[in-house]
Order: structure tokens, then sequence, then C-alpha cells
């Protein structure tokens, strides 16, 4: 659902749109969705969803292994096979993670050998984006002085080009331009330091499926509970501050926005800010389900964790359909409180529709396709 509203509020786009069609809406109520979305959500839940995925894949090679059926070959043609998923989405919508997932998934298998304390010390230092921060520090260090960089003009030149897309593009013209565009994706991911905390949290995932802290709930509730408490504390303090350094260059007109160094030192920040609220989430959800009354609540949810990948694609086929040229077009034509309501409306409808697809199938339709391929025959679909 994370990644639902967080692709939803600015009309499913994956690329940069151009200031004014940020700035439309000045209402309360999508004043309102803005800043929570900055605040709980943009940044947040792919770290989640790279979380589960690190378990899962985790998860995935304990099985194989168990079978001894070549194991290094069959799970690396099972993250081969989605990789060829990944690139086919990413065809259709140039956000896709999945092609990102690929690579970072046969990284997990000389990562295996290492110590556990090993991979929690790497998890920590990529889910915190270390490796980004270091790479800015020698880019800055080497850039001559004067020498120009990324200006406002190319970053509005940039929006325009992706609107012109979403709003004139006939179906082949947007498969063109997103294959074109692959490797600007992988740029943003490397520029932005998002596939240093994807796979960090990919490395977290692992870490906590090695030490078995959801297959033994009872001895795994106080850790929980550390990890909420500590990472709570984090949240709250870089939010403090980042909201501080907003709100003194603001009122001061310091024109800090403009300044590389100020820019790198809020970046922390907000890294920081961003890994602790994903802990805090995952400890937090993990902690409601001590409750009876919370897992009443929560276990329908299920049935979309069974049917992760179905969903993620069913989500991209509604943000086309709704906001993209090829479907009816309402890019900037609908305010970010009604793309949240919409997302949320459609996120009931996948829990619905998951739980009765369930009840009637094994697995869900890309969730077949990929168990198929990767062990070359056809499982049974349809539940006796």
């Amino acid at each position: 659902m994370g990644i639902l509203l967080a692709h939803m509020v600015f009309w499913y786009s994956a690329g940069p749109l151009p200031g004014d069609i940020f700035n439309k809406y000045r209402d309360i109520g999508s004043g309102i969705v803005t800043v929570m979305n900055d605040i709980l959500i943009s940044g947040k839940f792919f770290a989640f969803f790279s979380f589960l995925f690190g378990l899962s894949f985790f998860l995935q090679m304990q099985s194989m292994e168990k079978r001894q059926d070549n194991f290094v070959l069959r799970y690396g043609w099972r993250i081969a096979l989605l990789g060829i998923i990944g690139l086919c989405h990413h065809a259709f919508w140039r956000g896709d993670i999945l092609s990102i997932y690929a690579p970072l998934g046969f990284l997990l298998l000389p990562i295996r050998k290492l110590n556990n304390k090993i991979i929690l010390i790497l998890g920590i230092l990529f889910a915190i984006n270390v490796p980004g921060k270091l790479i800015e520090v020698i880019k800055f260090l080497m850039t001559a002085p004067g020498h120009p960089g990324k200006g406002p003009s190319d970053f509005d030149a940039e929006g325009k080009a992706y609107y012109a897309l979403m709003t004139h593009a006939n179906l082949p013209a947007l498969l063109k331009d997103n294959w074109n565009n692959l490797s600007t994706k992988f740029r943003f991911q490397l520029e932005s330091g998002r596939i240093f905390v994807t796979f960090g949290f990919f490395l977290l995932g692992m870490y906590t499926g090695r030490m078995r802290w959801f297959e033994n709930p009872e001895s795994s509730k106080a850790i929980f509970k550390k990890i909420r408490r500590k990472s709570g504390w984090v949240v709250l303090g870089t939010l403090i501050i980042a909201l501080g350094i907003i709100g003194v260059n603001a009122l001061f007109k310091m024109g800090w926005e403009q300044n590389p160094v100020a820019g790198f030192i809020f970046g922390i920040f907000f890294d920081l800010n961003s890994a602790s609220l994903v802990c805090f989430y995952v400890s937090g959800l993990s902690l409601l389900m001590y409750r009876s009354r919370w897992q009443k609540i929560l276990y329908p949810l299920a049935a979309v964790g069974k049917l992760a990948l179905t969903c993620y694609l069913m989500q991209t086929i509604l943000g086309l359909l709704l906001f993209y040229h090829v479907g009816f077009g309402l890019v900037a034509k609908t305010a970010p409180w009604l793309n949240w309501a919409i997302a949320v409306a459609f996120f009931s409808l996948q829990v619905i529709l998951g739980r009765w697809w369930l009840s009637r199938f094994n697995y869900g339709p890309v969730e077949w396709l990929w168990r198929s391929a990767t062990f070359f025959r056809l499982y049974p679909m349809k539940k006796k």
C-alpha cells in the first residue's frame, strides 16, 4: 500500500515533472497529503519492500539449498527470470524496481557465505546510504572549482520532456522512450543512493531470516520492542533537526537549497530518518501481530503479501490507465488527495480479490509463472 500511495500522489510519474505541475493544487487536502507523503511515505516503502524481498530471497535460498538441486544454478536462473519480468515491466513504466532487484539478488549468493555480524554491519551501512555519501564526497573533491553541475534548467527540461511523454505518447512511443531510458534509471539509482539503500535492506531482510525472528515470535518480542524504541527516537530526532534546517533557511533566507554542502548534510538526516522509519514500521507492525485484535485486522492483508508481484504489476496498470495518454490521461487533472483516495480504494479491492483468488488458486498468476519457469514444470494452479 505504501508503494501505491507513493506513486499515486503525483500521478504515477516515474520521472521529473515541471514545477508548476507539482504546485498546481494548493487546497488543504492536497497540502496535508503532500506533507504526509514527504514525511511518512516517500523514500520509505521501496526500502520496506526491499526488506521483505531480502527476507523472501533468503527463504528461497534456504529452501533450494536444502534440496541440493544445483542450488547456485537454480537460484541464479530464478533471479534471471525476475530480471526478465522487471525489464518487461520497465518497458511500460520506468519506475520498475524488479530490474534493480535482479542484479542485487545475484550479489546475495557470495554474501550468504559471510557471518551474521558482517551482514548486519553491511546492511546498516548500506541502508543509511553510507556508500552513496562517500561517492558524493569524492565527486565533490574531484570537481574543479567553478565547474557547473546540473542546474535547475536541466531538471526543468527533463520535467517538460517527461510530462510530454505522459500526455502525448502512444504505446509504441512510450515503450521506446522507456527502453531508451533504462540507463537513466540506473544512473538515478546510483546518484540518489537508492540502489545502496535497497541492497542494505536486502541484507537486513536476510539477517532477520537467519536469526529466525519471525519463526520464533515469543523469543523475538523483546528484540522488536528494542528496535522500535531506538528507531523511533532516531526518527524523531532527525525529523526535528531537518525541520529546523528548513525553518531557519526559510526564516532568514539563507539560500541553503543552492548550497551543495547544506544539501549533503540535509541528505544525511533524510537517509537516517528514512532507514529508521522503515525499521520502526517493521518492528511496530510485528509487535501489533502479538495482539489478537490486531491479528484479525491485519491477517486479511496476507493475501496481498502472497500475491506481491501480481499486485505490484496491477498497480502499474492502474497508474498507466488513469494518468498516461495510453489511458485516460488524467495527469495533473486530479488533486493529490483524490489520488490517495483512489489508491486506498484500489488497495482495498486488491485485498478482497486477493483473498478470493487464493481461496481458489494456489498462486498468483505472475508468482505461478515465475515458479513454474524456475523449476521447468507446471505447478497445479487450481486448488483441489
